[in-house]
């Protein structure tokens, strides 16, 4: 045996002892440049089919970042990204550094689930690639592109096993491959919700979970968006007119919002604008464009801090501002999966949604029905898979759960965070001021990391979370 293969090996070995023997061979350091080889990797192949455990397998990508300290006696920490339909392991390079709080005394399972990343991946080019800056202001779903989708991907994939569910049971077979006891779980936006669903079905596989801006199993995506974005950018109103800077610079702001409502609902905006080939050509920019960029740039306090600039300069005809927040060129965007996205929502989400609520919910609102009709209509056209009984009911449990919500959060905000915790015995709600659905852009990030960690370490210990008054967001933007 080679010294470097030899040395690969004992890492292994070392690293991983808490592994299943039987599959030690499947966890090997990770070839990458990105990652050291301490960094585990690896895939362990499922049943695509729930109901029968028969058929079709599908492998899922796994990285395990082991604890720097090498006689930790805490859970591991296992990490659900959000969407539905980001990659787990994107996050590795964060989780893997050496500094790294998490990783200090916690091994870190990052988990592709299905549908995402290596996962049998469940991209959707007809949706995701714009051949030119035009095409990104065309329709969220557009019809012929859902089920070309579609056609696609049922041939790679039986598209109703892509559920929560499926996903839980998945990540529990894991966990018992793995070697592991109790685990700690640490869910984003829709990985909160996969990290309920996980405490349903698995509560004694859980020894603490820490759930960040995350969705209910019973939210109905998007029935609530409109609403919560409205709420979200009437909180962003406030927020500039008590800043001296913003106000100063902005002192007509939701007038102007106002107004450029009223006038993208009548007809679309048009830009003209001169392509790298010294071509001149004209842009049309429907309202429902504009506003879905606006609501995107509030997931984050970096984005909030433009929105004020980007509406004053649309308002006044300068749509530069606006189209910078688009690439320029050709671009195909895969953070996250469409056809996975798909597969969650029209199965344990829009079908739920009536027309009463919608109507109730998204009027006067500056989203309107927009994204309540584009999922419908692309629902329409893709297919559902079994919720299981009582999925839509909240979780009631006694394990250790933080909840870490964003005053700012246009997707889910802190009303949503509180629901969850009524239910939970050894809950604690943590409400950051300055924070959108994550946190970027704010300074002092590390006392959320140390928030989180704190708490996996003592989760019978109520958090302590003073130092959020210390992450603070930048200047609001006020010229180019």
């Amino acid at each position: 045996m080679k010294i470097i293969e030899l040395i690969s090996f004992l890492l292994t070995t070392i690293l991983c002892y808490s592994c299943s023997s039987d599959n030690n061979e499947r966890l090997k350091g990770c070839n990458s440049s990105d990652l050291d080889s301490t960094i585990l990797c690896g895939t362990f192949s499922v049943f695509e089919n729930r109901q029968t455990n028969s058929g079709r397998k599908i492998d899922l990508n796994i990285i395990v970042i082991p604890a720097i300290h090498k006689g930790h006696s805490k859970s591991p920490i296992f990490y659900f990204e959000g969407g539905p339909g980001v990659a787990a392991t994107s996050s590795a390079s964060f989780y893997a550094d050496s500094i790294n709080y998490y990783r200090l005394e916690h091994d870190i399972v990052l988990i592709d689930v299905r549908g995402t990343g290596d996962s049998n991946p469940l991209h959707c080019r007809q949706l995701q690639f714009n051949e030119s800056l035009e095409e990104q202001f065309t329709e969220m779903y557009p019809i012929e592109d859902v089920k070309d989708c579609y056609d696609s991907l049922s041939r790679l994939a039986d598209l109703t096993q892509y559920t929560t569910t499926n996903m839980a049971i998945d990540i529990e077979e894991i966990r018992k491959w793995l070697g592991y006891n109790k685990i700690s779980l640490f869910g984003l936006s829709f990985g909160g919700r996969l990290a309920q669903v996980y405490m349903k079905l698995f509560p004694n596989s859980v020894e603490s979970a820490v759930l960040w801006s995350p969705t209910t199993t019973y939210s109905r995506m998007p029935l609530y968006f409109a609403q919560d974005a409205d709420a979200s950018l009437n909180n962003l109103f406030e927020d500039c007119k008590h800043d001296s800077l913003c106000n100063l610079t902005f002192p007509n702001l939701k007038a102007e919002f106002k107004d450029l409502m009223e006038r993208g609902k009548g007809k679309f905006f048009e830009y003209k604008f001169t392509s790298q080939n010294d071509e001149v050509k004209n842009i049309t920019i429907p309202w429902y464009s504009f506003h879905t960029k606006i609501r995107s740039l509030m997931y984050t306090p970096l984005g909030l801090r433009q929105v004020p600039f980007i509406i004053h300069q649309s308002y006044l005809g300068n749509w530069q501002p606006f189209i910078s927040l688009f690439p320029s060129e050709s671009s195909y965007d895969d953070f996250i999966a469409e056809g996975l996205y798909l597969c969650i929502t029209c199965t344990e989400d829009v079908p739920y949604i009536t027309k009463e609520e919608a109507d109730s919910l998204s009027v006067g609102t500056f989203m309107g029905d927009y994204r309540i009709q584009q999922q419908k209509n692309a629902c329409s056209n893709w297919t559902k898979g079994i919720i299981p009984d009582k999925f839509f009911e909240p979780l009631t449990s006694d394990i250790p759960t933080m909840v870490v919500s964003g005053y700012f959060d246009p997707v889910t905000p802190p009303s949503m965070a509180k629901q969850i915790v009524q239910t939970l015995t050894n809950g604690y709600l943590i409400t950051i001021p300055t924070m959108s659905h994550t946190f970027d852009g704010l300074s002092n990030p590390e006392c959320f990391d140390k928030m989180v960690v704190d708490f996996f370490n003592k989760p019978y210990t109520r958090p302590n979370s003073e130092c959020i008054q210390q992450m603070l967001p930048d200047k609001f933007k006020t010229k180019e």
